[in-house]
This record gives C-alpha cells, sequence and structure tokens, in this order.
C-alpha cells in the first residue's frame, strides 16, 4: 500500500504542467529584435522542414511565422513584395509596424544546386528599427 501511495505521488508530480509556459524559440527571437531594434538581421534557417517545398507559394497562400508572432504582439502589415534577389534566391517581404517599431521578416527560397528538382531550402529573417515619425 504504501508503495503503491508512492508512486501515485511520483506519477502525479512528474506529470504536473508548469503553470508559466516557456515561450517558444521564435518569440524569443522576435522578441530580441523588437527590444534591441538595431536594424540587425536575424536569420532563422530550421523554420521549415530542410528542401521540403518543391515551389513557391501564391501570395493568398504565402504565411510566414515571424509575421504571425508580430501579428499576436499588435503589428499591422503596412507594405510586402516579392521577387528574386539579384544573387538568386526567390523572396517575399513583409514591412509590420507598431508604435515607433518598424520590422522587416523575410522569407527566402534558396534554390538548390540540382535546377531539375526545384527544390528551396526555405527560411526567415528579422530585422527591427525604430521608426521615423
Amino acid at each position: 500500500m504504501k508503495y503503491i501511495i508512492l508512486f501515485s505521488i511520483f506519477l502525479f508530480s512528474c506529470t504536473e504542467k508548469p503553470k508559466n509556459e516557456p515561450i517558444n524559440f521564435n518569440e524569443k527571437v522576435v522578441d530580441l529584435a523588437i527590444e534591441n531594434s538595431n536594424n540587425q538581421l536575424i536569420e532563422l534557417s530550421d523554420l521549415y522542414d530542410s528542401k521540403s517545398k518543391k515551389n513557391v507559394a501564391n501570395d493568398e497562400d504565402e504565411k510566414l511565422i515571424l509575421v504571425q508572432i508580430l501579428k499576436k504582439k499588435g503589428f499591422e502589415v503596412k507594405d510586402w513584395g516579392r521577387g528574386n534577389h539579384p544573387l538568386g534566391p526567390r523572396m517575399v517581404v513583409l514591412i509590420l509596424k507598431k508604435d515607433s517599431c518598424e520590422c522587416e521578416v523575410r522569407k527566402t527560397y534558396y534554390s538548390s544546386n540540382d535546377l531539375s528538382e526545384e527544390i528551396y531550402k526555405i527560411t526567415e529573417s528579422i530585422k527591427c528599427k525604430k521608426a521615423i515619425r
């Protein structure tokens, strides 16, 4: 009987969830970019499955993870664009603003060396700065 009680206490103590859930890594990166606002680009290369995309998403289907985090924090999209970078990769760029902080988020599609497969490595980058009023 004593072992059942001890086992029950151990079982419940290990499965109890913490009261304050930790902020995920992507949110911490966004917070770092906002807090520092020094216009330094931070690129996250592992947000998406490595080389999993075989095509670039249409505009209406395009989703950027860092943009969704910024929107939750009250930022609004002020401008966006897409095109090819002069050195090769396809890019989608959004400018978001909240109060005196302006953030640029880029989603970059780097093509593989094998052009016959059209597989892309996808990254996202963020940089923030104090907006000029």
